[in-house]
C-alpha cells in the first residue's frame, strides 16, 4: 500500500514538474517574441531610450547611498534625532525603495501601449498634435528634457504616454496615493518614480532631490504636473516649485555640458471621466487629496474606464459607437534654463534660498502661462465658455453657432489649436483648398468663403458639443432652442473656465 502511494505522488510530482518546464519554455518564447516585436518597433520609429532607465536598481541604490550631499543629510539626521547613523542608513534604503522605479520594456511599449491604445480610443477620439510632437525629435539629445504639463484627469498619464510613445518613454513624478498594488507595480515598471507631497524631513527631500538630479544628469526624459494636483475648478492651480528647482540646480554641475529643456504640454477634454467630484469639491470647497481620497479617485476611473469601454464595444458591434468627445494633448516650444538664467542680474547658484526660489517660482508661472498658451480647445469647452458668456437659461442654437464662430475666430487669429477630428476632414480639406487658390481667385469670394466654412466647422462643433452635453443632461435641445439645466451649470462653469487662460 504505501508503495502504490508513493507511486501515485512520484507521478503526481513528476506531472508537476513536467507542466512547470513547459510552462517556463512557453513563458520564454513568448517573452522573446514580444521582446523582439517591441524592439523592432522602437527601431522602426526612431524612438529614444534613455539607458539609464534599464541600470539595475541595485545600481543605482549603491550611488545613492555614496552621495556626498545624503551622507551629509544622514548625519544630521542622526544627531537631530540622537540616534544611530545606520538608523539613518536604514531610512534611507527605504526612501530610495520607494522612489527609484524599476523600468520595463514589454510593459511599457507592449502591454502599456495595447491597453492605453484600446482604453482611450473607445471612450474619446484622440487627436494627435502631430506637429509639434514632431519638432520635438530636433531638441538635441545631450539636454535634459522635461515635459511640464497641467492635470486635469488621472487619465493624462495615459494619455500624454500614449501621444509620445512614437518619439519617447516618459518617466513621470507620481504622488505617493499609487504605491498600492497593482498600481505600484505598473507605474514603476512604466518608469515612474514616487514622491511624497507635503512631507517635510529634510532626510527625504535630499534623496528625492539626489535621484531626481541623478536622472536628469543621465538624461532621463521626464513628466511633471506642475499644478501638484487635479484642477477642481477647470482653472489652473497655483505652481509647484520643488521638483523644477531640483533639476534646475543641475546646472550647477561642472560634468553637465548640455542645457535644461522645459517642454509645455497643455491637455484637455470634451468629457472629464472624475468631473463630478472634482466639481463637488470645488463647490463643498472642500478638496480631497488625500491618499484614500486620490485612491478613490483612481478607483471610480478603474470601474468608469472598463464600463465605457464594455458599452462602447457593444455601440461598436452595433454600429451605435458613440465616443466621449475628444481628448488631446498639444506641446509648446521647448523653453530654455540657460537662456532664462542669462536674463537674471544676480548668478542665480549663488542667491540666498529665499531669493533664489522665488526666481523658480517666477520660472514656474512663465511655464504655466507657456501651458496656458497651448491648451487644445474642443468642442464642449468652447460650447460651454459661449453659454456661459450668455448668462442665459435657453437660447437659440443658432445664436450659440453665432458665438462659438467669434470666440473661434479670435482663436485663430491667435494662432491657438482647435480641435478637429474625423468629423471636419471635409471641412478642413476645402480650407486647404482655398488656401492654395488664394493667389489665383478674387479677394471677395474668397472671403465669402473663408467665412462661409468658419460658420459650417462652428455649426459641426456646436452640434457635436450638445449631444455630449445633452447625453449628459446638461443641457437639452427642442427644435432650435437649447434649454440649460439649472442644477449642472457647475459643469459648463468648469469646462469654460479651461479656457480662461486663451479667452480671459
Amino acid at each position: 500500500m504505501a508503495l502504490l502511494v508513493l507511486k501515485y505522488l512520484l507521478m503526481a510530482l513528476g506531472a508537476v514538474l513536467l507542466y512547470e518546464a513547459l510552462r517556463a519554455v512557453v513563458k520564454e518564447k513568448i517573452v522573446r517574441r514580444v521582446s523582439r516585436s517591441a524592439i523592432r518597433y522602437i527601431r522602426e520609429n526612431r524612438i529614444k531610450l534613455d539607458r539609464f532607465k534599464f541600470m539595475n536598481k541595485f545600481i543605482v541604490k549603491k550611488e545613492l547611498m555614496n552621495d556626498v550631499e545624503i551622507h551629509k543629510a544622514m548625519l544630521e539626521y542622526a544627531r537631530e534625532r540622537n540616534t544611530r547613523i545606520e538608523d539613518a542608513e536604514d531610512r534611507v534604503d527605504e526612501y530610495i525603495e520607494e522612489i527609484v522605479p524599476f523600468f520595463n520594456l514589454l510593459s511599457y511599449y507592449k502591454i502599456g501601449w495595447w491597453i492605453a491604445n484600446t482604453m482611450l480610443n473607445f471612450i474619446y477620439e484622440v487627436v494627435i498634435d502631430r506637429e509639434n510632437a514632431e519638432k520635438l525629435k530636433n531638441i538635441p539629445e545631450h539636454h535634459a528634457v522635461v515635459f511640464v504639463m497641467n492635470h486635469r484627469s488621472n487619465v493624462d498619464y495615459v494619455l500624454v504616454a500614449y501621444m509620445l510613445a512614437k518619439n519617447i518613454s516618459i518617466s513621470y513624478a507620481v504622488g505617493e496615493w499609487a504605491r498600492v498594488w497593482p498600481l505600484e507595480y505598473i507605474f514603476k515598471s512604466f518608469g515612474a518614480y514616487f514622491l511624497r507631497r507635503r512631507y517635510r524631513e529634510d532626510l527625504y527631500h535630499t534623496v528625492l532631490e539626489r535621484y531626481i538630479q541623478l536622472i536628469s544628469l543621465q538624461g532621463v526624459t521626464q513628466g511633471i504636473f506642475i499644478e501638484g494636483g487635479l484642477t477642481r475648478d477647470g482653472r489652473f492651480r497655483d505652481t509647484k516649485i520643488g521638483v523644477i528647482d531640483y533639476i534646475m540646480k543641475i546646472k550647477k554641475n561642472p560634468e553637465f555640458r548640455g542645457d535644461v529643456i522645459f517642454v509645455p504640454v497643455g491637455i484637455n477634454y470634451d468629457w472629464v471621466l472624475e468631473d463630478r467630484s472634482l466639481i463637488d469639491e470645488w463647490k463643498k470647497n472642500r478638496e480631497k487629496s488625500g491618499f484614500r481620497d486620490n485612491i478613490a479617485s483612481m478607483f471610480r476611473i478603474f470601474v468608469k474606464a472598463p464600463y465605457m469601454l464594455l458599452a462602447n464595444t457593444a455601440r461598436w458591434l452595433t454600429g451605435r459607437l458613440k465616443q466621449h468627445g475628444y481628448a488631446s494633448v498639444s506641446f509648446g516650444d521647448p523653453v530654455s534654463v540657460s537662456e532664462f538664467l542669462k536674463k537674471q542680474k544676480k548668478s542665480f547658484f549663488n542667491m540666498d534660498r529665499r531669493d533664489r526660489l522665488s526666481i523658480v517660482k517666477k520660472f514656474a508661472d512663465h511655464l504655466m502661462d507657456r501651458i496656458g498658451d497651448v491648451i487644445p480647445v474642443t468642442p464642449v469647452c468652447l460650447a460651454a465658455y459661449a453659454i456661459v458668456g450668455m448668462g442665459k437659461w435657453n437660447f437659440a442654437k443658432s445664436e450659440l453657432v453665432r458665438d462659438m464662430a467669434r470666440l473661434k475666430a479670435r482663436l485663430k487669429a491667435d494662432r491657438r489649436r482647435i480641435v478637429i477630428g474625423r468629423a471636419f476632414q471635409g471641412t478642413t480639406e476645402a480650407f486647404l483648398r482655398l488656401d492654395v487658390e488664394k493667389a489665383d481667385r478674387q479677394k471677395e469670394l474668397v472671403s465669402f468663403e473663408e467665412e462661409f466654412l468658419d460658420v459650417n466647422e462652428a455649426k459641426k462643433m456646436a452640434d457635436m458639443a450638445l449631444d455630449i452635453l445633452g447625453r449628459r443632461r446638461i443641457v437639452k435641445v427642442r427644435g432650435d432652442v437649447v434649454i440649460v439645466n439649472p442644477a449642472k451649470m457647475p459643469y459648463l462653469q468648469y469646462y469654460a473656465n479651461s479656457l480662461g487662460h486663451l479667452l480671459g
